[in-house]
């Protein structure tokens, strides 16, 4: 699970499209190093003192050191991009004593984390940095200044960004009292808060803006944080200035963020869209992501691609939703807290892990991110991240398995158009999957879920089995399935131009292998025709053009 389980240990987690990468401690006996990623591109090193290659594009590459006879002696994976937030890789890191640190590093670095969010660090959300010798959080947490740091610098020295939590509009009571110009109101004339001790100020008051900028900034600098995850809580809904006037939330959030950007144009934004509250919030530019935080009613599997869409605003407004820096490679990043683990008994655990695992192989699938893991073995369950589940070794590798499965096929599922919703059951449609149960384009229980994502040079077929789900939702337990394989049909303009590969979790270490097809009749002509196996229930089909 550690660090010491992984070879070529100078691939760190994230680089910049363009820039070179090497690969340091090389095996006894390599003979190659290649980079290869989910779509299919492979890249060979330039041998020396190192392995170096030259100018990758942006995407998560698994490097592998190969010996004369082809066979791996070691590999790593590995996320470039043009900033972290691109193709974000979640973590999160919520324990602030020196004795956990080491231990929380490790396995942020298991998994190839390139965004880890620090949650709840703070002395006061009004006053975040408490002094040297360490404070307090608002829940009365210890915090050690001197193991933040070195939380911070080892994120950082893993090629991850240390993204600080930092709540929007959050204030402690007594700053509450000093300011009540700043803060938001009901209704009834009473302050907006969260439970007793958290009250609202407004965001799009210039002094408010101005006061979260300085304080945060300030932290940021001495802890050595090199991003900011401005969270939000998903209302008011109908707040009100201190003169009484209407706050529009999503101008509001704008103003605030567009405020924040240019005092900080370099770090790593990110911002919590609460159930895609408020839908079509335009992000400013710079580095960052879009991000939303998972709530009832969006309470089933299928309700994420909506959720996403809404958003980013493309079902709404009918916009791009679109961050200045172009078109994002991520369709966004989901934050969900599965409360499924009542159960103490081997059975319980493992359909409560069945169903974490799952959720985020759908979130790949449909070309998003998520923010499940971090801390030391944890996995959330709270919004609260202190509340998170503690998994056991094999729970954790299980996990290791799968998030590392997720990340060799992600990039097939990010570069191309998703057609599963005109291909999946459409008697016109150019692929068909079969296994003698339900096939549907969306995560819904009782089915193969099915996604299928097309480019020029390449066609993804991903298949994870939900058929252990009765409801076909995040926040339930998941019994194994029962699909152990499925035929698919893919109509090809010309079959002797293509080849496929399959890669099936829990086979060949999940990774990408040849596999001959046979050409059938369709509708149209003909199409290639493969047996895909489900061990683990999750595979995914390539059909590259030669």
């Amino acid at each position: 699970m550690g660090r010491e389980q992984v070879a070529l240990e100078d691939v760190r987690a994230f680089y910049r499209a363009g820039e070179d990468i090497l690969a340091a401690a090389l095996p006894p006996g390599t003979a190659r190093v290649v980079a290869s990623r989910g779509t299919g591109e492979v890249f060979e090193a330039e041998l020396g003192d190192h392995a170096r290659f030259e100018g990758l594009q942006a995407g998560t590459y698994c490097i592998e050191a190969l010996g004369p006879d082809e066979t791996s002696l070691a590999e790593q994976l590995t996320t470039i991009g043009s900033h972290a937030g691109e193709r974000p890789v979640h973590g999160f890191a919520t324990s602030f004593v020196p004795e956990s640190v080491p231990v929380v590093l490790d396995w942020l670095s298991a998994l190839r984390c390139t965004v880890v969010q620090v949650y709840d660090w703070m002395e006061s959300y009004s006053a975040p940095l408490g002094p040297p010798s360490g404070w307090k959080d608002p829940s009365g947490r210890e915090v050690s200044f001197d193991a933040l740091r070195s939380l911070a610098v080892g994120i950082k020295a893993d090629g991850a960004v240390a993204h600080a939590y930092a709540p929007i509009y959050a204030v402690d009571r007594p700053f509450a009292a000093e300011h009540p110009e700043l803060l938001m109101y009901r209704g009834d004339g009473a302050p907006e808060r969260l439970f007793d001790n958290i009250v609202l100020a407004n965001p799009a008051d210039g002094r408010w803006q101005r006061h979260f900028t300085s304080t945060y900034g300030e932290a940021a600098d001495r802890v050595g944080f090199n991003g900011f995850h401005v969270d939000s809580y998903g209302f008011p809904r109908a707040g009100a200035d201190g003169q009484g006037q209407h706050v529009e939330m999503r101008t509001a959030y704008e103003s605030f963020l567009e405020s924040f950007r240019g005092q900080r144009p370099d770090d790593l934004i990110s911002f919590n869209q609460v159930n895609g509250v408020p839908s079509g919030l335009s992000l400013p530019g710079g580095p960052g992501f879009r991000y939303c935080e998972v709530w009832p009613p969006n309470d089933r599997w299928r309700h994420l691609e909506g959720l996403l869409d809404r958003s980013a605003g493309k079902a709404v407004f009918g916009g791009s939703g679109e961050p200045a820096l172009g078109r994002p490679a991520l369709r966004g990043s989901i934050a969900c807290y599965p409360p499924v683990w009542a159960g103490a008994g081997p059975e319980a655990r493992g359909a409560s892990l069945r169903t974490v695992v799952l959720t985020e192989a759908i979130a790949t699938c449909l070309g998003a991110s998520a923010l499940l893991y971090g801390n030391a073995a944890g996995v959330l369950c709270d919004p609260y991240y202190p509340k998170h589940e503690v998994l056991s070794p094999a729970e954790a590798e299980t996990v290791l398995a799968w998030h590392w499965f997720a990340l060799r096929c992600r990039d097939l599922f990010l570069e191309g158009e998703d057609t599963s919703w005109y291909e999946i059951g459409d008697e016109n449609g150019a692929v068909s999957v079969d296994w003698g149960g339900p096939v549907r384009p969306e995560p819904v229980g009782g089915a193969l879920f099915v996604r299928v994502v097309r480019s020029i040079d390449h066609i993804g077929v991903g298949m994870v089995d939900l058929t252990g789900s009765a409801n076909g939702s995040w926040s339930e337990p998941t019994s194994p399935g029962r699909c152990m394989s499925a035929r698919a049909r893919v109509l090809l303009d010309a079959p002797g131009k293509w080849e496929a590969a399959v890669a099936t979790l829990g086979s060949e270490r999940g990774h990408f292998v040849p596999t001959s097809f046979i050409v059938v009749s369709h509708r149209e002509g003909l199409a290639a025709e493969v047996e895909v196996p489900l061990v683990a229930g999750w595979s995914v089909l390539r059909l590259t053009r030669k």
